[in-house]
């Protein structure tokens, strides 16, 4: 039986996955931040405390998993956080905790993992990224700075673990009905200052309209699910339609008409 690690298993596409690879047969070590001692897992889904900005807490927690099941064959990088402000204005707690938790994080986690993996001679590395990875929207530059690394990064392993049969992909998850937007859901743009106010306004308006139809985080467990059994050489799976229309756009569009494309639907002055 195969074993996934998957980080960030509390909640949303985390726990969608751990539910999906569990119903699939594979033994599932759930790495969270705490375990919910009310939480019920199915009984192939283990529970493993982890801080993956913390360096010993990876290590101690993937030599707790193989330990347990003996062995990985696939990582998940799924642990991640959101912050959407001006630039200006956002705290310095808030910029670390994007960087330390979604880049940093994703980095530690990898770097821990690949021993075992060419110890094993083998292994698969699938990393959340986002549409933010790839298109951008105002307020949001600090979390399309994470993004944008973590493709960079996906791609950049791509070819230096090729020939070590690890293979790297990603997967693109668009406006997922999820608790990672949660935190900002009552921000007010009367924090900041009168130049920016109108244009966040109307910038959040936006982000929890698509927000509050957001898809169901299932489609992602299966994009992730479809990635870490694919044998072609395929980088990038995206899950819903509207993420996968807004990816043709970019590709066809030169870049100012993209502009102002999400400059018009922002609505920004």
């Amino acid at each position: 039986m195969k074993t996934v690690l998957i980080t960030g298993a509390s909640k949303g596409i985390g726990r969608a996955t751990a539910i999906l690879f569990s119903q699939k047969g594979w033994n599932v070590a759930a790495a969270v931040r705490e375990i919910d001692t009310e939480e019920q897992y199915p009984e192939n889904v283990c529970p493993f405390i982890i801080d993956i900005r913390d360096r010993e807490s990876i290590n101690r927690c993937i030599e707790q998993v193989v330990n347990y099941y003996g062995r990985v064959d696939l990582l998940v990088n799924n642990a991640g956080v959101y912050s959407t402000s001006p630039l200006e204005c956002i705290s310095e707690e808030d910029l670390n905790n994007v960087i330390q938790t979604n880049v940093k994080g994703t980095l530690y986690m990898t770097q821990a993992m690949l021993p075992y993996f060419r110890t094993n001679k083998g292994g698969t590395i699938v990393n959340i990224s986002s549409i933010a990875g790839r298109v951008t929207f105002p307020f949001q530059s600090v979390y399309h700075t994470s993004k944008w690394a973590i493709e960079g990064l996906s791609e950049s392993l791509y070819y230096e673990l090729k020939n070590l049969n690890i293979k790297v992909k990603i997967v693109e998850p668009g406006m997922v009905h999820t608790s990672l937007y949660r935190s900002v859901l009552d921000l007010s743009a009367e924090r900041f200052p009168m130049e920016y106010r109108e244009n966040f306004a109307h910038w959040h308006s936006y982000l929890i309209n698509n927000y509050d139809n957001g898809y169901d985080p299932i489609l992602d467990a299966r994009r992730v699910y479809q990635a870490a059994n694919d044998r072609s050489s395929k980088l990038r799976y995206t899950s819903d339609s509207s993420t996968k229309f807004v990816l043709i756009l970019r590709r066809i569009f030169p870049t100012c008409i993209l502009q102002r494309l999400i400059y018009s639907i922002c609505k920004l002055k």
